[in-house]
C-alpha cells in the first residue's frame, strides 16, 4: 500500500519541480547588434518598411529589424537565413515598390554587404 502512494507523490513532486524551473531568458540585446556597414544599408534601404511602426503591414509582418536583435539565438539565425534567401532570390526590395521609389533600389555594394552578413549568420567581421 505504501508503495502505491509513493508513485503519485513522486509524480506530483516532479510536476511541482518542473513548474518552478524558469525558462532561460533570451539573449540580451547588444549595442551594435548590426555591423556599422550593414546598419547603414538597413537604415537607408530597409528600415522604412521593416519596423514596428511601419504602415506597410506586409513588410512589418515579414521582418521587424527592431525585434531581430531581441530574438533567441535560434530564431534570430533562422530569420537571418530567410533574409539571405530573399536577397539571393532578388526579391527585396519588391519590384512594385521600386516602381514608386526607384531610389530604394539596392546598389551592388549594398546587396553584397547584406548578402555577406546574412550568409555568415549575422556575424560581425573580425577586425
Amino acid at each position: 500500500m505504501k508503495k502505491l502512494l509513493l508513485l503519485p507523490m513522486a509524480v506530483v513532486a516532479g510536476l511541482l519541480f518542473m513548474q518552478a524551473t524558469p525558462e532561460p531568458a533570451p539573449e540580451p540585446i547588444q549595442d551594435g547588434f548590426l555591423p556599422a556597414n550593414v546598419k547603414a544599408v538597413v537604415d537607408q534601404k530597409c528600415y522604412g518598411c521593416h519596423n514596428v511602426n511601419s504602415k506597410n503591414e506586409k513588410g512589418k509582418a515579414a521582418l521587424d529589424w527592431d525585434a531581430l536583435g531581441k530574438l533567441k539565438k535560434a530564431k534570430r539565425l533562422a530569420a537571418i537565413g530567410e533574409i539571405n534567401e530573399v536577397l539571393e532570390k532578388g526579391e527585396m526590395p519588391p519590384k512594385k515598390f521600386l516602381d514608386f521609389k526607384p531610389e530604394a533600389k539596392l546598389s551592388e555594394t549594398d546587396l553584397a554587404t547584406l548578402k555577406e552578413w546574412s550568409a555568415s549568420g549575422g556575424k560581425k567581421k573580425k577586425s
